[in-house]
């Protein structure tokens, strides 16, 4: 929680990059923090930085998750696509859900 709150003020400070960076150090050793790759995001969009925030989010439906919290990840980039006017990767986005959810149920 410190950390987050940290990182996030940096990025309120106008030091994005310092706020990435700590960020990304924390992931590095915690991978499974979903409630720091959440509020990482928040902070990319936020900023307007939507390759930075498509990054973060190939990352983490990258991660072998439960599939609720893949759910998750995966509603969260749909509709990042969509608030961004971009529904042609939306549907890229849910090729990827559904092909996540064939596989896991095998």
């Amino acid at each position: 929680a410190v950390v987050s709150t940290q990182s996030t003020g940096e990025y309120r400070c106008g030091e994005p990059t310092k706020g990435a960076t700590m960020f990304e150090n924390v992931l590095t050793s915690y991978p499974g923090r979903l409630d720091l790759w959440s509020v990482y995001m928040d902070r990319t969009i936020a900023l307007g930085d939507n390759e930075q925030t498509r990054l973060l989010l190939d990352r983490v439906i990258g991660l072998k998750l439960p599939p609720k919290k893949m759910k998750f990840f995966f509603k969260r980039y749909i509709d990042f696509e969509v608030s961004q006017g971009e529904e042609e990767r939306a549907e890229n986005v849910r090729k990827l859900a559904k092909e996540f959810i064939e596989s896991s149920d095998q």
